[in-house]
């Protein structure tokens, strides 16, 4: 391998690393914004260690790689990686690879590929990407799982109206969220879908106003619906999940159909529904359609005994 040098990227390299994936990430379209929200928004620093690498040769950016760990859980993450279509099989993804996992700390037991909690640009490896589906499993990835995104059409928008009041006869009534919810949400959390989607709520309140719309029956949640949590300027809807005791109720549409006019409001023409369970559901309701399919990948990393995590 030719030399190579391999660094943190810093933030005023965003107009390189843009440069490099763009030309890269062919499938794939994105803004500078986006891309610096992908590889330089740290989310959960307490809980997260994030870094994005930087290879370069001979004066040249050659590829880069983002790359994380949450050492509580044992488990680390390849987020976004590309490199240059004509510096490929020369080691370079590999040195990158190594150089983050020796910055990792102990105990990390397990890489997952891209489907990082809370900032994800895609939920698995598209494998049109065949030469990146290739170095994977090259170094021992396996594919574990398959996943799909989504397309809503937002051509018009929904009535919610006939089933909000057919549900407020169940003493269920739906509204946006406000900042005064924060307990009863963090109730609603610990109970049903636990931390991470706790905090991708925290970043729909975030929005002004917030992209957080609950239903609630005896002044307790029971559903909530999320979007523009990240990746805004393609449309994300999501997350979204009803309790289990008021499933089957149309709530669910209900709280769907909100997001989705939100989005149409803000000038979206189509939504995107990433990481997709319910196919059924959302095809009913929305008249989606599978854009996209992803391979999820992962690595068991072997510890050595007495490795203790920190």
């Amino acid at each position: 391998m030719e030399t190579l040098h391999i660094r943190t990227a810093r933030e005023d390299d965003l107009p390189t690393l843009h440069d490099l994936a763009r030309r890269t990430l062919m499938l794939d379209s994105f803004s500078p914004e986006l891309l610096a929200e992908k590889l330089f928004k740290k989310p959960r620093p307490r809980e997260f260690v994030w870094e994005t690498y930087l290879a370069e040769s001979r004066g040249r950016p050659a590829g880069m790689m983002q790359a994380g760990a949450r050492p509580a859980a044992g488990k680390a993450w390849l987020g976004l990686f590309a490199v240059d279509a004509d510096l490929r099989r020369r080691g370079i993804a590999s040195a990158l690879f190594q150089r983050a996992k020796e910055d990792w700390p102990a105990g990390i037991e397990e890489v997952e590929v891209l489907a990082i909690p809370g900032n994800f640009f895609t939920p698995g490896l598209d494998p049109r990407y065949t030469e990146a589906l290739c170095f994977l499993e090259r170094l021992g990835f396996e594919r574990f799982k398959d996943c799909v995104n989504l397309t809503a059409e937002l051509s018009e928008q929904f009535d919610t109206s006939e089933e909000e009041q057919r549900i407020a006869a169940d003493d269920i009534k739906v509204r946006r969220a406000h900042p005064a919810d924060d307990r009863l949400l963090d109730e609603f959390f610990a109970e049903h879908f636990g931390d991470d989607w706790r905090f991708e709520a925290g970043l729909a309140m975030d929005n002004d106003p917030p992209t957080l719309h609950l239903a609630l029956k005896n002044d307790r949640i029971i559903a909530f619906s999320a979007h523009s949590t990240q990746n805004r300027e393609w449309g994300f809807f999501g997350p979204m999940g009803t309790a289990p005791e008021a499933r089957g109720k149309g709530v669910g549409r209900v709280l769907l159909w909100h997001c989705l006019n939100d989005m149409r409001a803000a000038g979206h023409h189509t939504a995107v529904i990433p990481w997709v369970g319910p196919i059924a559901f959302y095809s009913q309701w929305a008249r989606c359609r599978v854009k996209r399919v992803f391979w999820r990948y992962r690595l068991r990393l072997s510890v050595p005994r007495g490795t203790k995590r920190v």
